[in-house]
């Protein structure tokens, strides 16, 4: 029970964030960006102020914070939806050269350890590919594959392994 609400809390908060955005075209490619992020709050890395600069407009429902993006059973392509996130957090490396990410790749505990550390790698990559397009510099980030090894949830339904096929965007300590 408690898992099955903690999937649809996920659920309700993406919507809500989607929902609340404004998304444009970039110049590469057609990915989604956010317009603005002044006044976005933070957590814990820079400030306000020094983000103020990128984009030109307030956004108060985009955060710069640690991010978690799923993907869909064997595959590594980053949801559309997830794009304009990933773009706010990339405008918020561009814009802080010293703050540094780390991508985190999971999956499901379905498939061997071998297979499951590869994919893990490539959603990781994924992420990391839509962040260097942004413009993000290669130094700012590292990647690193759990595969099956860090689940989110421990059970066995549906619900907990879309739970578990992952990438955590975590902002390291300076």
């Amino acid at each position: 029970m408690k898992k099955r609400m903690l999937f649809w809390v996920v659920i309700v908060m993406t919507t809500m964030l989607v929902a609340c955005s404004t998304v444009h075209d970039s110049k590469q490619g057609g990915a989604p960006v956010s317009e603005g992020t002044q006044g976005v709050e933070t957590s814990g890395v820079g400030s306000d102020e020094d983000f103020a600069d990128v984009g030109g407009r307030k956004s108060a429902t985009l955060k710069v914070e640690n991010q978690t993006y799923y993907f869909a059973f064997d595959r590594s392509d980053v949801y559309p939806d997830d794009k304009e996130s990933i773009a706010v957090q990339a405008h918020y490396l561009i814009s802080h050269p010293t703050a540094r990410v780390r991508l985190e790749g999971h999956t499901d505990p379905r498939g061997s350890r071998e297979y499951n550390i590869a994919l893990g790698e490539r959603r990781a990559k994924g992420v990391l590919a839509l962040l260097k397009l942004e413009g993000v510099s290669s130094e700012q980030i590292r990647t690193v594959s759990y595969g099956a090894e860090k689940l989110a949830l421990p059970g066995h339904t549906e619900e907990d392994y879309e739970l578990d096929r992952r990438v955590n965007l975590v902002y390291e300590a300076k």
